[in-house]
């Protein structure tokens, strides 16, 4: 840490550091306590991997991991999608999650990172789901034109899809809809704004062949287990922090 920095920012470091420690140790007790299968939410029963390759464990195991989604997930057996689209899939959360939960549906997971895919195809297999699963490299706008002709000619005329994107800031690249067509999908966007990059100029991309909501991250407490109920407040919120340093809201944008 820079001796240089302002004295509040050295301590908002510090703060976050020391955040994320406690929280690494109340996800290795959880483990140690009730082993790595989720809890609860749309992905309830999926054995995950001890050590995820970014993030906290707690909440994906306590089942509250971004819950502001939760209701589009579990309406998702009823879309009938033919495929899901999960770029920037990093351990697989949402990619095996969906292979689970959407039986009948193939996943096509992206991630520029080896070791995640890597992670990925782990917990696949660890869910029976590897041979559902294709893990690719480098996601390009024109990928969502080249799998919808391919589930035309294979599947149906009019294929449905959806598109889960985490992309760290890569998502104002590309989600260009001058480059791939979109408009069959249902858009799920993590956004990450940045000084000439807003959610609004996103959105605005997507609102004529999309129905556009954006959502803002929620901290909810579930029910917890009894050696966490014991410990103070601050372990418990802790417990459900996502390790977000900013505001980074959704675009759930569903297809006209």
């Amino acid at each position: 840490m820079s001796s240089k920095l302002p004295e509040r920012q050295k301590l908002e470091q510090t703060l976050r550091a020391l955040a994320k420690w406690r929280s690494q140790l109340i996800g290795s007790t959880l483990v140690a306590h009730s082993g790595t299968v989720v809890q609860d939410g749309p992905f309830k029963g999926m054995t995950y991997v001890a050590a995820p390759s970014e993030g906290g464990i707690a909440p994906k195991l306590l089942g509250v991991y971004e819950m502001a989604l939760h209701d589009v997930l579990l309406a998702a057996p009823e879309r009938s999608y033919d495929v899901v689209l999960n770029v920037g899939c990093a351990e697989g959360f949402y990619a095996v999650g969906c292979a689970r939960l959407l039986p009948d549906t193939t996943v096509l997971a992206w991630d520029i990172d080896p070791v995640a895919r890597g992670k990925c195809l782990e917990l696949a297999r660890l869910n029976g789901v590897e041979a559902r699963i294709d893990l690719r490299e480098r996601f390009e706008a024109q990928d969502v034109s080249r799998v919808h002709s391919e589930l035309s000619e294979k599947l149906r005329p009019r294929p449905k899809g959806l598109l889960v994107m985490d992309c760290e800031g890569a998502e104002f690249d590309l989600l260009n809809p001058q480059e791939g067509d979109f408009r069959w999908l249902d858009l799920v966007v993590e956004v990450h704004p940045g000084r000439e990059r807003t959610v609004r100029a996103l959105a605005e991309r997507f609102e004529s062949t999309h129905v556009v909501e954006e959502r803002q991250a929620r901290t909810v407490v579930p029910d917890l287990p009894p050696w966490l109920e014991k410990l103070g407040h601050l372990d418990q919120l802790l417990a459900v922090w996502e390790w977000r340093a900013v505001p980074t809201p959704w675009l759930v944008m569903r297809s006209r």
